[in-house]
């Protein structure tokens, strides 16, 4: 590759001052800053708001004899302004809020709290940036390997935490009909089943 990507490092921007504005579940820092341009000199200072949240995680539960996967419904705050119904189906996800725990070991933890589902194994897919243009979250995805033999369903979730989760069971086929009618609209999951649908078949050798 002729180019080098990225073409800067951490070392090719100046944050002037840094400011808390704002300290509740997201944390918001207002920033002055300048960085180097791509056709040489820096750029003038400019502020940016930078939204602070924890990690998280993600995981895809499937079951590969039954060829099902496991997936949950529960309200998104982020949709109630949208014409879409704000209940969202997803694979399941938490917050990486200790920091002495390991993406993996949280990823096993929340299948149990919203799927009440145990992970008999699991395999990373991709980390990710939520959105990098204002946001410091970051996702790691694993696809986790359960037993839906004889699970119908049922709502999970920690009360403590104004949790309502239901858990589906959905064959594979089904859930690339929703991926391919767009049914599917939230990054996270969109992201997992596409990773999903591109390596199946690595999936299946290891576990089947």
């Amino acid at each position: 590759m002729k180019n080098k990507l990225p073409a800067f490092e951490k070392s090719d921007f100046t944050i002037e001052s840094r400011e808390m504005k704002y300290d509740g579940f997201f944390k918001i820092h207002k920033l002055l800053l300048k960085h180097s341009l791509f056709e040489g000199g820096e750029s003038d200072v400019f502020e940016r708001e930078l939204a602070l949240k924890d990690n998280a995680v993600g995981i895809l539960l499937y079951d590969p004899d039954l060829q099902q996967v496991g997936m949950v419904e529960q309200f998104r705050l982020g949709a109630i302004d949208s014409d879409q119904s704000p209940w969202m189906l997803e694979v399941v996800a938490g917050m990486l809020d200790k920091t002495d725990e390991k993406p993996s070991d949280v990823a096993i933890r929340e299948a149990k709290e919203e799927a009440n589902l145990s992970v008999e194994a699991i395999e990373p897919m991709l980390d990710y940036f939520v959105s990098p243009g204002g946001s410091t979250e970051f996702f790691s995805l694993f696809v986790g390997k359960v037993s839906l033999s004889g699970v119908k369903g049922g709502v999970f979730g920690l009360a403590c935490e104004n949790e309502d989760i239901r858990l589906h069971i959905l064959s594979v086929k089904d859930v690339c009909d929703l991926l391919q009618q767009a049914q599917i609209n939230n990054a996270m999951t969109l992201i997992a089943l596409q990773w999903f649908v591109l390596n199946k078949s690595h999936v299946d050798a290891k576990w089947q």
